[in-house]
């Protein structure tokens, strides 16, 4: 299924094909223009994608009636904007710090000690956002925000009046892409450094935040060795077995800040020996 944030949307062929010159008015040319290629416009990573909602929302009401949009078209997206805005950021902070909190009181239930009953914590949940002009207050909307969020872009970019300069103002054309590197690349060493062999694992992750490192040995299954902010990764692990030679596999993929993301790197390995 064809993703609404690949690079067809922002190609411009939406926009129409220009007319023809007539027969013999100029000479021919048989090379295709290039389209400068361009990022994906929507973040990859969640904890950026708040955001994007907010310059959205905002910008949009500012672009979107030279458009031709009509406050009963904008009205519904500014509000699906927002509440994306307020779940992904406020509300998902608060979430993930209220998980260690229930992990605590579970602990403690389990072994801890007491004479008192032990309640379970309350969940508090942020406020929504009041009205702060020009947006107006954020409310809960019906599921499929995003989904009718991406098709309003699509809308968008059909408008006679859409110029690119719209599109990187509203967030909805990429960045220039001057490197292509949807996958972490890596390379493997052997380190001797403290007395036993450890395998060093030179990364590089093109402005993501980390890298996760999953290895394998002995047939057994891949396992997540660990997430890495900053090159190099090492792997200090002992042998299986001492004394006893081992190859050990590696795979790795981007780490989004939250969980790591995207495919696998193709399968490097190297031989370890005592």
């Amino acid at each position: 299924m064809a993703l609404w944030n690949q690079a067809n949307w922002n190609s411009g062929s939406l926009w129409g094909p220009v007319s023809p010159p007539a027969p013999g008015s100029q000479p021919t040319n048989n090379k295709k223009h290039k389209h400068m290629k361009r990022q994906p416009y929507f973040p990859r990573l969640l904890g950026q994608r708040p955001e994007w909602y907010h310059n959205f929302a905002l910008e949009i009401l500012a672009v979107g009636p030279g458009l031709g949009f009509s406050t009963g078209e904008l009205n519904p997206v500014v509000a699906d904007a927002l509440y994306l805005e307020y779940v992904t950021g406020p509300w998902l902070t608060a979430a993930r710090e209220f998980g260690p909190v229930g992990t605590s009181m579970l602990k403690q239930l389990e072994r801890g000690t007491g004479a008192s009953a032990l309640p379970t914590p309350v969940f508090a949940v942020p406020a929504l956002p009041p009205a702060s002009a020009p947006l107006p207050a954020v409310v809960a909307v019906t599921p499929g925000a995003l989904d009718r969020l991406m098709a309003f872009v699509q809308a968008i970019k059909t408008k006679p009046g859409y110029t690119e300069t719209i599109g990187l103002q509203l967030g909805i054309v990429g960045p220039e892409d001057t490197a292509d590197n949807p996958l972490p690349t890596f390379t493997l060493e052997l380190d001797h450094t403290g007395g036993a062999t450890a395998v060093k694992i030179i990364f590089k992750k093109y402005g993501n935040p980390g890298v996760a490192v999953w290895g394998r040995r002995g047939g057994g299954a891949w396992e997540l060795l660990g997430i890495d902010l900053s090159s190099p990764y090492l792997d200090a692990r002992p042998l299986l077995a001492a004394n006893t030679p081992e190859v050990r596999e590696y795979r790795l993929q981007f780490f989004d800040g939250n969980a790591p993301t995207g495919d696998f790197t193709p399968v490097q390995s190297l031989s370890v020996a005592p």
